[in-house]
């Protein structure tokens, strides 16, 4: 487990739903402040294919770092090259706090070794259509130390925010 390395990430309560073909599956106005207030300052590191995803790139405000096995290089972004790179760099900067924000395969490779979770999770009244998903973990692994009440938009499902700090 790395103190600094964390995971932002909503997703549907049922069935770990992140996405489908490359995008989100809800643009929830109230999560992406969420996300822009939590991240803002920090270190974020996301695949390839997430960052093209973001409307503004590289996000501003933030050390924005994509994990690609690629060897482009892209403007105002950091590039590193495999999980190892990314732990190797989260031990030599152990002040930042480093949130991992997708995608699918990205999430997959760290969840054995962040220290937190920040989940936005979204009611899911029926089963959505979805190409990528969070991965799964446990109470045996994870406890919820902080959740809000239910958000309800008028024209989107209800959502909330939770965090979960890793048993130690």
């Amino acid at each position: 487990m790395f103190d600094n390395i964390f995971m932002i990430v909503a997703m549907t309560e049922k069935t770990n739903s992140i996405g489908l073909n490359g995008d989100m599956l809800y643009h929830l106005k109230d999560d992406l402040k969420y996300f822009k207030e939590t991240t803002l300052n920090e270190t974020i590191i996301c695949g390839r294919k997430t960052y093209f995803s973001f409307p503004k790139r590289p996000l501003p405000n933030r050390k924005n770092i994509i994990l690609t096995r690629g060897n482009n290089e892209y403007e105002g972004a950091y590039t590193l090259h495999s999980k190892e790179d990314v732990l190797e760099y989260a031990k030599s900067h152990p002040e930042e706090k480093i949130f991992i924000c997708g995608g699918d395969d990205v999430y997959s490779q760290f969840i054995d070794v962040a220290s937190k979770l920040y989940i936005t999770i979204i009611d899911e009244e029926k089963t959505v259509v979805a190409d990528s998903f969070f991965p799964e973990f446990s109470d045996k692994d994870w406890e919820l130390t902080s959740e809000s009440r239910y958000i309800t938009p008028e024209s989107a499902p209800r959502y909330k925010y939770c965090v979960f700090s890793r048993k130690k």
